[in-house]
């Protein structure tokens, strides 16, 4: 019996599917597969899959891809957003203060709830989130020769101290922080 076929379905179903010839001929009752072998050659249905699973890619692909370009803007404006509210939440604090009892009496202290390391880090994150370096580090030296000898220390630091006006702090100086001398007017 000879049957009249929807080749345009057959060749839409092998073309979007990934059965082979034997296979479709088989679901859809086809004993004498020849025929529909020979459309698929005539109408390069090979080719035509071949196409359409390169193209079907692509727009996965190009899908994927913006799907996570949004994701990332997404993860980035919520970032910025929490750093703007830690430095805002930061600023506030810098003013605020509270009452502690330290050694019997009441003293009012800053009341630091966001501390200035804590916005460093954040900011370090931010960096990092925009492929910047997180950190950057700054090295500086003094180094001076007289022909091939180096000065000696004790020379490098009497110019070091000439240079910033730095003297030997007097007794009462307990700081941590150098002494400059007071330059007096002549």
């Amino acid at each position: 019996m000879n049957r009249v076929r929807d080749y345009r379905a057959l060749e839409r179903e092998y073309i979007t599917g990934d059965m082979s010839l034997r296979e479709l001929c088989r679901r859809h009752g086809v004993t004498a597969h020849s025929a529909v072998v020979v459309q698929a050659r005539q109408g390069n249905w090979a080719e035509k899959r071949r196409v359409y699973r390169a193209r079907a890619s692509a727009t996965f692909i190009q899908h994927h891809a913006d799907r996570a370009a949004a994701r990332e803007a997404e993860v980035r404006d919520h970032a910025i957003e929490a750093i703007d509210e830690a430095i805002t939440k930061f600023r506030a604090d810098l003013l605020a203060t509270e009452k502690k009892l330290i050694d019997g009496a009441w003293v009012e202290v800053p009341a630091l709830r966001i501390t200035p390391r804590d916005l460093a880090l954040l900011i370090d994150r931010l960096q990092i989130l925009f492929g910047r370096p997180s950190q950057i580090r700054e090295g500086r030296g003094f180094a001076a020769t007289v022909t091939s000898e180096p000065l000696p220390l004790d020379a490098l630091q009497k110019i070091a101290e000439l240079t910033r006006g730095l003297g030997t702090p007097p007794p009462e100086h307990t700081s941590g922080l150098p002494y400059i001398r007071e330059k007096r007017p002549d």
